[in-house]
């Protein structure tokens, strides 16, 4: 019987070293460095990356430099077809078909991936942090039909974050099958601050701040009519806007008819520069709202804001919110595309520096207790693990 139980558990273990893994991300960045440089110790993983040297919907973002040990491929190409990339889609057939790997884990073109695997017999493991789908056309009820038949016939999911696991969940996907741990973020925290120059005056001020893609579905012109009416109240507040996108324009307009005097749009911010804004700021606000099929399925903002020990304001469409804010303990959640709640919310705390700061107290420990890359991966690494036993034990019946 011993004997048995060691060759099992030997064979077990055999499977998880020897499974060969593949896994497609649409870039390598800096949230990503601990993870993937694990999974590329511990296993023989080939990374396929279809959007390294592109940002997302165009706008740019500072990918990492891939390390040239690991085992890689990149797509690149600039076919558009109705608006879809349909190079990249062809480019991404071609690397699945030719793949050689036991498993693949994806966290983006999941039909594709998921079709492929089960054409090839490969374990498919679906890694998201999506939550949300709005069925508000007969294309969108056919895909979110197809998303709930994919997350039913996966090996495995990886939902980054607990409204993720909990919009599986109620797909009625296994729970054994299930495996949850909230997104984590860089810590910018002991990088170099830097006295930041502004048009307006910062001394003596509460400093709001919004980083982000300026975008419609990140809500900043919720955010210029909640502070708006602030500022008419109190002409002690200052609203930062960083980043840069396709609405910067229109939210400038905007800013201007509304009237609003203390703010700075500062354009994108360089890595380099990101610790000085975070420092400077009073409170974090992600004001994301739900627009078609966009929303903010995390968040990694809020994570790098709480690193600094800030208050955060998050809306309802944004997943981290659910996970890292504690409400009146280290911020609120407030109901998206609401500018009268997202108001009152920074009314509330507009001003009061003690609670602000222990606020921003609660915030960094909840930071360090989530914001984890180790027990990430190990989690990762368990759901690997799920999955490759379970294969092992298939081939040995």
């Amino acid at each position: 019987m011993i004997r048995l139980l060691s060759n099992y558990l030997y064979s077990c273990n055999y499977a998880v070293i020897d499974m060969k893994l593949t896994l497609i991300h649409p870039a390598h960045m800096d949230y990503r460095k601990d993870l993937f440089e694990k999974l590329n110790q511990e296993y023989d993983v080939t990374f396929v990356f279809t959007k390294q040297g592109r940002g997302q919907k165009n706008v740019f973002e500072e990918q990492e430099r891939i390390p040239e040990n690991w085992n890689y491929s990149v797509i690149k190409t600039n076919t558009i077809f109705l608006g879809k990339d349909v190079g990249m889609y062809i480019q991404l057939i071609q690397e699945l078909f030719n793949d050689k790997s036991d498993i693949i884990i994806t966290s983006t073109s999941w039909h594709l991936c998921w079709l492929i695997s089960k054409i090839k017999n490969k374990k498919f493991i679906l890694m998201t942090e999506f939550w949300h789908w709005n069925n508000s056309s007969f294309y969108r009820k056919i895909i979110n039909l197809s998303i709930r038949m994919i997350a039913k016939r996966s090996d495995a999911i990886f939902a980054m974050g607990t409204k993720s696991y909990s919009a599986y969940s109620s797909m009625d996907v296994s729970s054994d099958k299930l495996f949850v741990h909230p997104q984590c973020a860089v810590d910018y925290s002991n990088n170099p601050v830097k006295n930041l120059k502004f048009d307006i005056e910062l001394d003596n001020k509460i400093i709001f701040l919004f980083i982000g893609r300026l975008v419609e579905s990140k809500g900043v012109d919720v955010l210029l009519r909640a502070f708006s009416k602030l500022e008419q109240e109190d002409s002690d507040v200052v609203l930062i806007v960083g980043g840069d996108g396709h609405s910067k324009t229109k939210l400038e307009v905007l800013s201007r008819q509304l009237g609003i005097k203390n703010i700075q749009f500062t354009g994108r911010i360089e890595k380099k520069d990101i610790s000085s804004y975070y420092s400077m700021c009073d409170v974090f606000v992600l004001p994301s709202i739900f627009i078609n099929e966009s929303y903010e399925p995390w968040g990694l903002v809020v994570n790098e804001a709480m690193a600094f020990g800030k208050a955060i304001i998050a809306s309802s469409a944004v997943g981290s919110a659910y996970d890292l804010i504690s409400p009146n303990q280290n911020g609120y959640i407030v109901r998206e595309n609401s500018s009268n709640d997202l108001y009152s919310a920074m009314k509330q705390i507009s001003h009061d520096k003690q609670r602000l700061l222990e606020m921003g107290n609660k915030s960094r420990i909840i930071f360090d207790n989530k914001n984890n890359f180790e027990s990430f991966f190990l989690k990762l690494n368990e759901c690997i693990e799920f999955v490759a036993n379970s294969s092992a034990k298939k081939r040995s019946n």
